[in-house]
């Protein structure tokens, strides 16, 4: 599921900066989220499975670092530009 989850992930990442409410789905599952700047970084939080696990995810410069259902998750964003799953990797 983590995996799966740093795959899905990515595709939020390269959502906009505001602090806004956002969701979609991928696999059956509906992921809601909100954005924001922090300190430079862009931060998203959120929950999955129907509000039950939830994620922070911090987008650095070269690195996603965080936690889904309280377990650390971290990912390139290189990673995620080969997958295909975002454009325009920072």
């Amino acid at each position: 599921m983590i995996k799966t989850f740093a795959l899905t992930a990515a595709l939020i990442v390269a959502a906009p900066a505001v602090a806004s409410a956002e969701s979609f789905k991928h696999k059956g599952v509906e992921y809601s989220y909100t954005t924001e700047e922090q300190n430079g970084e862009k931060v998203l939080r959120g929950t999955a499975y129907s509000g039950k696990v939830p994620f922070e995810l911090r987008v650095r410069k070269k690195t996603v670092d965080g936690t889904f259902n309280n377990k650390p998750v971290s990912f390139s964003l290189t990673e995620a530009k080969k997958a295909g799953l975002i454009a325009d990797a920072k």
